[in-house]
């Protein structure tokens, strides 16, 4: 009896000793999400961590809606972006296991309209090259086709086929949301649905992810919603939330922190939630399996490897394989890890653009894989670095503008730059004359148009709005033939995201 009373004080204390710790944790956590969020100039954040199938913190920080003081709490909805191409490939894994598609199968038995830069390249991508961005292009690469035009996806899939690669086929990792497009049209063409249906109907209702929306559209209707912000020079804009359904499949969820926390618990268990098997156990390691391997720079991060496998991102960190994946919408940044092996995940939803969630996911990982209360301070050190790209660029917009008419200070009659210019992928380019300036709009993506400025000789600057766009000042220019007559309009606006100089517009003979 004394032997049995013992041994239960033992396992008591234990237990009391690992919530006591757990609550210390939580505690450092919760200080530090704060400090962060202040630090970084968030308006506000969200975040949820998962334990052993329970949700251990869920907590919102700031504000949903500046103006109006709404605050954020473990319902708000953002937008989670590309950490919806799980749910793609997760999709694409019930219908390998009901026998209707094969990894390996060809694209093209199923899109017949599906082409990219050569014929081989076109006739043999898999399902599988679908989910793991390799298909020989440079991350993001034609992006600007599907973001904010009024493309369809078939549109937007033969469009691709202009779109030239910097790496050999299944050579190296480049980011394809594009890819991701093509992989839920052949998910509708095999279930006859469409790709917002089947993921309602086999996740989002069966893991009661209520809240969780899968349009824009739904956005006017709902309630405890956080608004898109960017910071620049002391001051937040807010931004319109843009239409992402020809993307869907790449990332047009919007979430909470609550709902998406059902989600890892699904995913840490290996495709089981509740008793009830979504996804089989070979399958679920197959997604989580190194499929594409990314480079891994000097760093400080203590990661030895990252790779991609099927809509998941997979690096060992802190001696543990992290399954995970990052999201990135106009105002809204994300990210989102677990752990099977510990049984741990976290979510971070903010609505601003920096690396706010990225850092509060590594410190998160610091505390409660390796129970380091004075980890290193991610916030603060890529604070430092992001301060420090800011003023840089600040800098070269600086120095352009100081050059502004100091080069050719007169330009051609402004009548002479008026017309429609056209780009064989994209489409056409409209210039025309608003009072005393130049004025040109992207026909195919209405919230890309702005006033022009004359810098020198054909080289015009412009900003989009910036309730529309957080994109920077950007440089339009124009080429002449022998006759000094227009011929082509080029556009430049520098960012990582988006890639203006892939399209080449062509005067169009009226």
């Amino acid at each position: 009896m004394k032997k049995i009373f013992f041994t239960s004080v033992a396992i008591l204390f234990l237990i009391s000793s690992l919530f006591s710790q757990t609550k210390e944790q939580l505690e450092h956590l919760d200080k530090y999400y704060q400090k962060s969020l202040e630090e970084w100039h968030v308006p506000g954040m969200a975040i949820a961590i998962v334990k052993d199938n329970k949700i251990i913190f869920s907590k919102g920080y700031g504000y949903a809606n500046l103006k109006n003081k709404t605050k954020v709490d473990g319902n708000t909805l953002f937008a989670i972006a590309s950490n919806s191409k799980a749910f793609t490939s997760s999709a694409i894994a019930q219908l390998v296991e009901q026998g209707k598609i094969k990894w390996t199968d060809k694209v093209i038995d199923y899109l017949p309209y599906f082409k990219l830069y050569d014929d081989y390249t076109t006739n043999n991508t898999t399902i599988e090259d679908l989910l793991c961005h390799r298909n020989g292009l440079k991350t993001f690469s034609g992006d600007l086709l599907w973001y904010g035009t009024n493309l369809t996806p078939k549109e937007i899939i033969k469009a691709q086929k202009h779109l030239k690669p910097i790496y050999p086929f299944r050579t190296q990792y480049g980011y394809s949301n594009i890819a991701f497009i093509a992989a839920g049209k052949v998910l509708e063409k095999v279930t006859d649905t469409t790709w917002v249906d089947y993921v309602s109907t086999h996740f989002l209702k069966p893991l009661k992810m209520d809240r969780t929306l899968t349009s824009t559209n739904q956005v006017s209707k709902a309630t405890n919603i956080a608004t898109p912000y960017f910071y620049e020079n002391g001051k937040h804009y807010d931004l319109e939330w843009v239409n992402w359904d020809n993307m869907a499949p790449a990332g047009a969820l919007i979430s909470s922190v609550n709902d998406y926390a059902k989600w890892l618990i699904l995913n840490i268990n290996e495709g089981k939630f509740e008793d009830k098997t979504y996804i089989s156990e070979n399958n679920f390691q197959n997604m989580t399996t190194p499929h594409t391997n990314r480079m891994v720079n000097k760093n400080n991060e203590r990661i030895h490897f990252k790779s991609y496998g099927l809509g998941w991102h997979l690096n060992d960190y802190q001696g543990y394989k992290v399954i995970g994946h990052g999201g990135g919408y106009d105002g809204m940044i994300s990210k989102s890890g677990f752990v099977p092996e510990k049984k741990l995940g976290i979510i971070v939803l903010t609505n601003s653009l920096n690396w706010t969630a990225s850092a509060m996911v590594n410190k998160t990982l610091d505390v409660l894989l390796a129970d380091k209360l004075d980890a290193k301070d991610w916030s603060k050190d890529w604070l430092a670095i992001k301060e420090n790209n800011d003023k840089i660029a600040f800098n070269k917009v600086k120095e352009s503008d100081a050059l502004r008419h100091k080069i050719q200070k007169k330009h051609l009659p402004l009548k002479s730059f008026i017309g429609t210019y056209k780009d064989i992928m994209y489409g056409t380019v409209t210039v025309t004359k608003k009072g005393n300036r130049l004025h040109f709009s992207m026909d195919n993506t209405p919230i890309f148009n702005a006033d022009l400025k004359h810098w020198n000789g054909t080289i015009f600057t412009f900003r989009f709005a910036l309730n529309l766009s957080s994109l920077p000042q950007g440089k339009l220019w124009f080429d002449m033939d022998k006759n000094a007559n227009i011929t082509t309009l080029h556009i430049n606006v520098p960012n990582n995201d988006f890639f203006f100089d892939e399209f080449t517009f062509e005067k169009v003979n009226e």
